[in-house]
């Protein structure tokens, strides 16, 4: 699944930017379970429960130069849910169930977009986690929780909750030095899109971080 990266135009806005001005329209409902999934139906599931919402173009790779077909048939035959954000983009997204909360939506696709590019390269497996964190994903027996920042956030504000973290992986939509109680590792929405995993990864002053931070 190395090419869902390729699904995004370069530069430009995040898709899962705040300054899109998305608001949620829900096109399926999710009525019965799949009786007997097949091995790449397995894997989506598996990736909604942990993630709550993915954008089509994350997951299209399972089922390469068919994927968006496979998608819009799983939703309208009711075995997922398929929801539109529209504003300065027109955008997929699944789930199990309908989020309605497009603030919720952006962080769950921004976290979804940091776990599938992780489990290219580690055996790995992902939860939600009750804000202000999104969730947290879990190598080889070592959690790394993940705070998700959109624009306009001030995750100084989250000091008290964060203190006490053994470690942090932040998301923002745009680097930027952030002031945390924990050590923490920063990407960016754009380099989980366009970057080797390598060097998507910054330390808290900014600089280039291609240190292995899941070892």
């Amino acid at each position: 699944m190395r090419g869902q990266v390729l699904a995004v135009r370069s530069g430009g806005v995040s898709p899962f930017s705040v300054l899109n001005g998305y608001r949620i329209v829900q096109r399926t409902e999710r009525v019965r379970e799949i009786l007997t999934p097949t091995p790449r139906e397995v894997i989506l599931l598996n990736v909604l429960r942990s993630c709550g919402t993915v954008a089509g173009f994350q997951v299209e790779g399972l089922w390469p130069g068919k994927g968006r077909e496979k998608l819009k048939k799983l939703a309208f035959g009711g075995f997922v849910v398929l929801s539109r954000l529209e504003g300065g983009r027109k955008l997929n997204v699944y789930g199990l169930s309908f989020e309605g909360d497009v603030g919720v939506v952006l962080k769950r696709l921004a976290f979804a977009q940091l776990y599938m590019r992780v489990r290219e390269h580690f055996p790995c497996g992902a939860s939600l986690l009750p804000p202000p964190l999104t969730g947290l994903i879990n190598i080889r027996g070592k959690a790394f929780p993940v705070l998700v920042v959109r624009r306009g956030e001030d995750p100084s504000c989250f000091y008290g909750y964060l203190r006490g973290l053994p470690r942090l992986l932040v998301v923002a939509e745009e680097l930027v030095r952030f002031d945390l109680p924990v050590p923490f590792r920063v990407t960016t929405d754009g380099d989980l899109l366009r970057k080797p995993l390598r060097h998507a990864f910054y330390d808290g002053d900014g600089r280039p971080d291609e240190a292995s931070i899941f070892g």
